[in-house]
């Protein structure tokens, strides 16, 4: 996925999911899928029976609006949103 001549960008993904079983090993597996590297993750479970994941990146932005379709896939994820730069 990552070309030698582009410049990534750092990106801040905020993720909500209810609670399930393996929901962190597919959302994981997404991020390796399109060669997003996590660089820093924190996971909060909520007393409303919902996760919230906040992962910092290192990537294309084209890579990570990529992921960031495929985890609105994912039947347990509520919710994705994306910051960079742009957002700050």
């Amino acid at each position: 996925m990552l070309s030698d001549n582009k410049e990534l960008e750092m990106n801040i993904i905020n993720i909500t999911t209810r609670n399930s079983l393996r929901v962190l090993q597919r959302i994981s597996g997404l991020f390796s899928r399109y060669g997003v590297n996590i660089d820093q993750m924190s996971i909060f479970s909520g007393q409303d029976d919902l996760s919230y994941f906040s992962a910092i990146v290192y990537s294309e932005e084209r890579a990570v609006q990529k992921l960031s379709n495929q985890l609105h896939k994912i039947v347990e994820v509520c919710d994705v949103r994306i910051m960079n730069h742009k957002h700050f």
